[in-house]
């Protein structure tokens, strides 16, 4: 019996470790063991949460990002703590000792030491009387010192990338004048009809859109940060990213402006939105694109965005595409490609649509 309490306390230490290495050194979307699943059913107790307490959803779910890294931390410590507890539990008294002269040999006692050891307290009133204790609490101090030195780089890195993530929020939200339109944003970097400089422009989003898809990759606790200011929400910043690269590849006149449309700073914006919302949906939520089906009164918004749209780059000069029907239609297929995973993402993070996106009803 006492060895297979001390295998258990063991396989705690082990998934405890495992679970840091993919977390902090190893970080990986879908790679964690406890941490990630915990996360999201952190979220889904958050969403129930809001159902039941009188409180805005924004109020409350806005502590659920440092509410599971208070949780993910405390669990790697208590695993830890725990593990080594159910190690050195059946030595109580024989190779651990009180230097009172009587041990006392229940749980309690081996979490008192185990604490001890991981906190690197030092051995407190019980001491180690064997070779393998005297190692083992070696082990465990230096464990606990390593876990700790790891778990402030970990808490580090992550608001870090959070900082990141808002500053192209604000930097996005501020660019299209507050109005989350994509359009305004076009037409501002190429007003009275100058898209000479829009490039550079574009190279800068994108950049900062690989930088969040990087981001998101090796921090996925990311998506559970979530604030109460609708311009800071990520399906925010993806619908702005997208539909700018979207309005670029459909609404220009391409033979002007081919060097923006086939540009590499376009196809980097295109195609690091697109890998963002689609793998985010797919790992948080798989059955998204299901759960949302295309109508034709769906598109007809799209089409009146588009026209909108094109009015908006004419009035700044800009040449749009000669064909309208022809771009419209480009306009939708784009869309279909991303809008479904970004409405199923937004409902995920407790989103309401029209908050995402303001100018679309339906």
């Amino acid at each position: 019996m006492g060895l297979l309490v001390q295998i258990v306390g063991a396989g705690l230490v082990i998934v405890s470790l495992i679970d840091i290495y993919l977390t902090v050194l190893f970080p990986r979307l879908g790679s964690s063991l406890v941490s990630l699943p915990l996360g999201k059913k952190m979220w889904r107790l958050f969403r129930s949460l809001v159902r039941t307490v009188p409180c805005k959803d924004e109020k409350l779910l806005s502590h659920s990002g440092p509410g599971l890294i208070i949780v993910t931390v405390t669990l790697w410590v208590s695993l830890l703590i725990c593990g080594f507890a159910l190690i050195v539990w059946v030595d109580l008294g024989s190779a651990i000792q009180s230097n009172d002269g009587w041990t006392d040999t229940n749980f309690v006692s081996a979490l008192y030491y185990s604490g001890f050891s991981l906190t690197t307290l030092g051995t407190g009133d019980l001491t180690p009387k064997t070779d393998f204790q005297r190692l083992l609490m070696i082990l465990e101090a230096a464990l606990g010192f390593s876990i700790f030195t790891l778990t402030i780089t970990y808490l580090l890195s992550i608001y870090s990338a959070l900082i990141r993530r808002n500053t192209f929020a604000l930097s996005l939200h501020h660019r299209s004048a507050g109005t989350a339109d994509a359009a305004e944003i076009l037409a501002r970097l190429g007003a009275s009809g100058e898209l000479s400089g829009v490039q550079q422009d574009i190279s800068n989003m994108a950049r900062d859109l690989i930088n969040l898809l990087e981001s998101q990759h090796s921090y996925p606790a990311l998506l559970f940060f979530r604030f109460r200011q609708a311009y800071y929400a990520l399906p925010r910043i993806l619908l702005l990213a997208m539909d700018t690269a979207t309005l670029i590849k459909s609404a220009l006149n391409t033979e002007k402006y081919r060097s923006l449309v086939h540009s590499t700073a376009i196809a980097e914006l295109w195609g690091g939105s697109l890998q963002l919302v689609t793998e985010l949906s797919n790992f948080f939520l798989p059955k998204s694109r299901s759960n949302f089906h295309i109508n034709e009164l769906q598109e007809q918004v799209w089409r009146k965005r588009y026209y909108y749209a094109v009015e908006k780059l004419r009035a700044e000069g800009i040449e749009t595409a000669i064909d309208l029907e022809t771009g419209a239609s480009l306009y939708i297929s784009l869309r279909r490609k991303w809008n479904p995973y970004l409405i199923g993402l937004a409902n995920y993070m407790g989103y309401d649509w029209r908050e995402i996106d303001p100018y679309e009803k339906n």
